[in-house]
C-alpha cells in the first residue's frame, strides 16, 4: 500500500514505493528513518540527572548532551506497569498489560514463556518493522524467563528479529560478568566467570583499561560493554541503505547479589560515586514520618534502619556507577551512527523498564508501586525534525513508543494498540491535551523474589550469609505485614509489596484505588513528594470523584477507547466557591455601571 505522509514531521517522507513494492531499492528507501531504541532496568528518573557539582560526578552526561540537548524531553513519561516483563512487553506492543496478556514475570502465564503464546509474540514491534522491510536487531536483556529450564531453553530467536544477541537467564543470575548469550541461535558463553554463591564475589573482574586499553592482556567482559559492541557490530553490519530498528536493553541499573550492594559497575567507574546522598531527603518522602494517610501497608511499615539506610546508599552509588558505562555506551552508539552519516535520519529514544524504590514512604529495593520513583520515568528522543533542547509537558506512557516509531516509520500495525504516536508533540512541544493514564498490577509475591534487592537487612554483600543458588529465592517473603516480611531480630522498614491496584494519571493529579477499598489522591503538581493524600480533604471531593469515574471507563479500555480524551477537570469546591463569587461581583459592577449611566 502506498503511504506518505504530508503533514508535521513526516512530510518530507514518502516511505514505500513501486521499487520497494516489487523488491528492489531506490533512493528513497534511503530516506526511511531508523531507530535506536536504549532502554535500561530499574533506573528511576532521578538518576539520569544526578549530579554532585562537576562533570566527572554526572551520572550520565553523554546521555544529556547527546540526546536530551539534541532533542526533546518528556517530562511527564510514565509507565503503566512498573515491573519488568509487562512493562517491556508493553514497549513492543503499545498494549497495556490488560490486553497484551502477559501481567507478570513469571512463568507460566507471566515472563517470555508467557509471551510465547500470546499474540504478543507475533505482533509487535519486531514482526510489523521487520515485514515492512526493517532490519530488527535485538542486544541484552529481553523478558524474564529467557532461557530459563523447564519453560525455556534460550535457542529460539522470537518472530520478526533480524539479528538477536540476548542475555540467557538475565533475571535469575543478574550476572555482569560469567552471563551467556544466544547470538543468533547459537548459545555462547560464559562470558566471565560469575565466581559462587560462597565467596559472594564474580571470579574475575575486568582489567581497569578495559575496554579500550586492558593492561593485562585479558579479554574484557564486562556485560555493558559488551552489549554495546555487539551493537555497534550490527550497526556496521546493516547495509547503508537498510533501515533497522536497533533495541539494546542493557541490564544495568539492576541489582546482582554479588558483593556489594546494588549492580557491578565497571572497574572504570569504581567508586566513582562512593559516599554520594541517597536522591531523596526526609522532607522529599525519604524514611517518610507521617504516614497516617498512606494505605494499611505503609501505615504497619517501621522507620528505616541505620544499616538499611547504609545499604542501599551503597546501592544507590553503585546504580549511578553502573549507569556510567551505559553512557560509554550511549556516545560510542551514536558516534558510530554519526561516522556512517545515519545519525541525521535515525530516531534514539532512551528509557527505562520501571523504576526504584530507595526509602521513599519507608520503601526499600523493589518497584511494583504507582508511586513515582516506580513509575515516572525518563523518556528522551532525537531524530529527524525534533527541535533540540525541547521539552514536553503531555502525559506520555511506554504504550506509546511503538505507535510512535510505526507513524515515523510509516508502518500500520496488524493488531490495535491502546497507545497513540506522540508525533504531534515531537512538532508542537507545546501542545497538550487530557489524554490519561492507566496505572495497573496483577504482580504476585514471586514476582518480586530475585529482583534485585537486598537479600536481608544491612547485608551490603546482596546475599545471605547462607550459600544459596541463584535461582532460589533469596528475599523475604513479601505481601505479609512489615514484621513478617524481615528476618527474624531484624528491625527496618518494608520492601516495597506485590499489590494489586488501579489508577490513573490526568491532568495534575494522581488517583489510585487498592482492592481493600483505600484510595489515595495526589496533586502532583503541588505535591511531586506525594507526601499529602488528598482524597479525604472534602475541597477535593469533585476532583476525586470524577477520578474515579474516569477510571472505571479506562480500566477495561481496548484501543481507541484507551486513547480517547477525558472530559475536563472540574473545579475543587474552593475554586467553584471562587467562581461563584467572582460572578456575583462582575454582576454587582455591571449593576453599578448601569445605574451610573443612568
Amino acid at each position: 500500500m502506498s503511504l506518505c505522509l504530508g503533514v508535521g514531521l513526516l512530510a518530507t517522507l514518502c516511505l514505500f514505493t513501486a521499487g520497494e513494492r516489487s523488491g528492489g531499492a531506490t533512493a528513497a528507501t534511503i530516506e526511511r528513518p531508523s531507530f535506536l531504541v536504549i532502554q535500561t532496568d530499574d533506573q528511576t528518573l532521578d538518576q539520569l540527572y544526578a549530579s554532585f557539582g562537576q562533570p566527572k560526578l554526572q551520572a550520565m552526561p553523554n546521555t544529556l548532551n547527546m540526546i536530551a540537548k539534541r532533542g526533546e524531553t518528556f517530562n511527564r513519561y510514565y509507565v503503566s506497569y512498573p515491573l519488568c516483563c509487562p512493562s517491556r512487553v508493553s514497549l513492543l506492543t503499545g498494549r497495556y498489560a490488560h490486553n497484551n496478556g502477559v501481567k507478570g514475570n513469571v512463568q507460566p502465564n507471566g515472563g517470555y514463556f508467557g509471551f510465547s503464546f500470546r499474540g504478543a509474540y507475533t505482533h509487535n514491534l519486531a514482526t510489523w518493522l521487520s515485514g515492512a522491510g526493517y532490519r530488527t536487531i535485538h542486544v541484552g536483556k529481553f523478558l524474564n524467563g529467557y532461557g530459563d529450564e523447564p519453560y525455556d531453553n534460550g535457542t529460539t530467536v522470537p518472530p520478526g528479529w533480524s539479528a538477536w544477541h540476548t542475555v540467557l537467564k538475565a533475571d535469575t543470575n543478574h550476572y555482569y560478568y560469567g552471563y551467556t548469550l544466544n547470538n543468533n541461535g547459537a548459545i555462547e558463553g560464559p562470558y566471565g566467570d560469575s565466581g559462587s554463591w560462597e565467596t559472594r564475589q564474580y571470579g574475575v573482574r575486568d582489567d581497569i583499561g578495559c575496554p579500550y586499553a586492558p593492561l593485562n592482556g585479558l579479554p574484557c567482559y564486562y556485560e555493558t560493554d559488551q552489549l554495546t559492541n555487539y551493537a555497534i557490530g550490527e550497526l556496521q553490519a546493516t547495509a547503508p541503505e537498510q533501515p533497522f530498528y536497533l533495541q539494546v536493553d542493557y541490564t544495568a541499573p539492576h541489582g546482582d547479589f554479588r558483593h556489594p550492594a546494588g549492580p557491578e559497575p565497571a572497574p572504570r567507574h569504581y567508586d566513582w560515586f562512593k559516599g554520594a546522598p541517597l536522591p531523596h531527603k526526609r522532607d522529599q518522602g525519604f524514611a517518610e514520618g507521617n504516614v497516617s494517610d498512606k494505605p494499611s501497608f505503609i501505615r504497619d511499615a517501621p522507620y528505616l534502619s541505620l544499616a538499611d539506610i547504609h545499604t542501599y546508599r551503597v546501592y544507590y552509588d553503585k546504580a549511578l556507577e553502573s549507569l556510567r558505562s551505559i553512557d560509554d555506551g550511549v556516545k560510542l552508539l551514536l558516534d558510530t551512527l554519526g561516522s556512517q552519516h545515519r545519525l541525521r535520519n535515525t530516531y534514539v529514544i532512551f528509557t527505562s523498564d520501571n523504576g526504584f524504590f530507595y526509602g521513599e514512604h519507608r520503601l526499600i529495593g523493589g518497584k511494583f508501586l504507582a508511586y513515582e520513583p516506580s513509575t515516572h520515568l525518563p523518556f528522551l528522543i532525537r531524530g529527524p525534525h525534533i527541535r533540540a533542547g525541547t521539552e514536553s509537558d503531555e502525559l506520555a506512557a511506554n504504550i506509546d513508543i511503538a505507535p510512535t516509531v510505526l507513524e515515523l516509520a510509516g508502518v500500520e500495525a496488524d493488531k490495535s494498540v491502546d497507545g497513540r504516536s506522540l508525533t504531534p508533540f515531537l512538532h508542537d512541544p507545546d501542545l497538550t491535551t487530557l489524554r490519561p493514564i492507566l496505572f495497573e498490577s496483577f504482580v504476585e509475591s514471586n514476582d518480586v523474589t530475585d529482583n534485585g534487592a537486598i537479600a536481608e537487612p544491612g547485608d551490603q554483600s546482596g546475599v545471605t550469609a547462607t550459600s544459596r543458588p541463584s535461582n532460589v529465592p533469596a528475599l523475604h517473603r513479601l505481601g505479609a505485614s512489615a514484621s513478617s516480611a524481615r528476618e527474624p531480630g531484624a528491625s527496618a522498614s518494608i520492601l516495597a509489596p506485590p499489590k494489586d491496584y488501579e489508577g490513573i494519571r490526568l491532568g495534575p493529579y494522581k488517583y489510585i484505588a487498592w482492592p481493600d477499598g483505600e484510595k489515595e489522591l495526589y496533586d502532583i503538581e503541588k505535591d511531586p513528594y506525594e507526601l499529602n493524600n488528598i482524597v479525604r480533604v472534602p475541597n477535593y471531593f469533585p476532583i476525586r470523584n470524577y477520578l474515579h469515574r474516569e477510571l472505571r471507563e479506562l480500566e477495561d479500555c481496548v484501543g481507541r477507547s484507551c486513547r480517547e480524551e477525558a472530559s475536563e477537570i472540574p473545579l475543587t469546591r474552593r475554586e467553584r466557591q471562587h467562581e461563584v463569587l467572582k460572578k456575583l461581583r462582575e454582576r454587582r459592577e455591571k449593576k453599578k455601571e448601569k445605574q451610573h449611566r443612568r
